[in-house]
């Protein structure tokens, strides 16, 4: 066993922290040794904290993501899609076009990162993904999984609020078209992306999911509105094959029973909102959502059907 597995034992084993000089010792290894290992520990993912006179120690609220891990999880159990987890990349969505460009993929293959440096949202808009502190995982869907094209953000927000809500403490929202929010903040975002053009027609399904980031984090890229999956411990690798085994069950499902579910948990209706019209921001209340997702909104003596942009719901949200 390496040096660093070694250290790893001995830190998730202990309750408090231990000094580099008793690690080192125990081992008959140089504190440099220790430090080194440590560092290739931090690399892999784990959070391990270290305080001057007192040593080392493993934050045990953090798990790497871990592509065996997920694949293991997920259902059904003989999927063929391939799968990978990456320490940094730029956006998941166009890593995911990338390897399916160069080498074709099956449906429902992902790629996970702990960090994106320019995570995408809708609408050009940029998704705060900081190192270890949310779910960020794209998939892949081809023609012969899905039967309407205008329902797959939909559908991939039912999926993504089932496997959330296993994890929450508190409800979880869906916020048309594509959030999901829980104590009044948003907590996740979903960002579809569709090649039409080429074979198989390659749809990638992106998924932010906030898990542990900090309030301050999210101030500091003021983002008052953002909050984080309030769990005990939020295991994020079962939160991803929770996601990838309910998409694949909801495009087994009627879409009408997956429409009726998105209703129902769906926080705008009922609710007044304000919506863009071009240049003019109009007020209505929320009265349904159409059998094509489109929402209906009762603005004075009209009836506007919205069939993409973003929302405002008045009042705490």
């Amino acid at each position: 066993m390496a040096n660093k597995d070694i250290i790893l034992k001995k830190l998730k084993e202990s309750e408090d922290f231990l000094s580099g000089e008793e690690i080192a010792e125990s081992l008959h290894i140089t504190r440099a040794s220790v430090w080194q290992s440590v560092k290739a520990l931090r690399d892999e993912g784990y959070r391990i904290v270290a305080v001057t006179n007192r040593g080392y120690f493993l934050d045990t609220d953090y798990a790497p993501l871990d592509a065996d891990t997920i694949r293991s999880m997920r259902a059904p159990k003989d999927m063929a899609a391939e799968g990978i987890v990456l320490q940094t990349v730029d956006s998941t969505n166009d890593e995911l076009f990338r390897r399916n460009k160069k080498t074709p993929l099956p449906s429902y293959s992902f790629v996970a990162a702990e960090k994106q440096t320019a995570g995408k949202g809708r609408v050009g808009k940029s998704f705060h993904s900081p190192f270890g502190t949310g779910l960020y995982l794209s998939v892949l869907l081809k023609d012969e999984v899905y039967v309407r094209p205008d329902l797959i953000t939909i559908t991939a927000a039912v999926a993504a609020r089932r496997a959330a809500a296993r994890q929450s403490e508190l409800p979880v929202e869906i916020k048309w078209v594509n959030d999901l929010y829980s104590a009044h903040k948003k907590i996740a975002g979903i960002l579809t992306e569709a090649d039409f053009s080429a074979p198989s027609r390659p749809v990638v399904v992106g998924i932010g999911i906030n898990t542990a980031t900090s309030q301050e984090s999210f101030e500091r890229k003021q983002l008052p509105r953002a909050g984080s999956l309030r769990g005990t411990a939020v295991d994020r690798n079962r939160l991803a094959a929770d996601f990838l085994s309910e998409l694949h069950a909801c495009f087994l499902t009627d879409p009408r029973d997956i429409l009726k579910e998105y209703r129902t948990h769906n926080l705008v209706l009922g609710r007044t909102v304000r919506f863009s019209e071009g240049d003019i921001v109009s007020t209505g209340v929320a009265e349904s959502i159409d059998d094509n997702g489109h929402l209906i909104v009762r603005a004075g003596t009209r009836r506007v059907t919205l069939r993409a942009g973003e929302v405002s719901v008045e009042g705490d949200w």
